[in-house]
């Protein structure tokens, strides 16, 4: 975050939080691959141990509920994995956020505040990020992901009311609940 050359609020894009994300969920992803071959390992010394109980359908179900249930918690973070992967490659460069007196700009969109309709936050949830959310007046929106950046929405949202003199701010509501 720093200022511009009138004064203005200039937030970059920070690959750094997106970054951390990755790295904590390839290091979950090496916690369950471990966790799976450990119990892939009891499983085998249970039945060597006691093969002559477990010859029953019921066995085999529970062995392979125990097994699924593992490779599933597996499978899970491998695609967060993935997924934060992929995000880390769609982090721009330059500019994110761009609040000045004349107006505003989020990700590639720039407009005075008179065309300014909305700013809101967009909740995230599975498999979606939490965005800043641009609209103007004729309709066109620009969003950029708030993990992307290194400013709270709030210290936005203030931001954005004294540049616009009052006039605007951001709807923070889809962050509360």
């Amino acid at each position: 975050m720093s200022t511009g050359p009138i004064g203005e609020l200039v937030v970059p894009y920070d690959p750094g939080p997106m970054a951390q994300k990755v790295e904590r969920r390839r290091r979950l992803l090496r916690s369950r691959l471990m966790s799976l071959g450990i119990t892939i390992v009891i499983m085998v010394v249970v039945y060597v141990w006691q093969r002559e109980q477990l010859r029953g359908a019921g066995s085999v179900v529970i062995f392979a509920l125990v097994v699924g249930f593992s490779v599933g918690f597996v499978l899970f973070t491998l695609v967060g994995y993935l997924r934060a992967r992929r995000e880390l490659g769609t982090i721009g460069d330059g500019a994110a956020i761009r609040i000045g007196a004349p107006g505003i700009q989020v990700a590639n969109l720039a407009a005075p505040w008179d065309q300014v309709a909305s700013l809101t936050t967009v909740k995230g949830g599975l498999g979606r990020e939490q965005l800043l959310r641009l609209t103007l007046s004729d309709g066109q929106t620009a969003t950029v992901p708030l993990d992307q950046v290194t400013v709270f929405p709030a210290t936005l949202d203030t931001t954005v009311r004294a540049f616009s003199g009052g006039r605007h701010g951001i709807d923070l509501s889809a962050l509360e609940t």
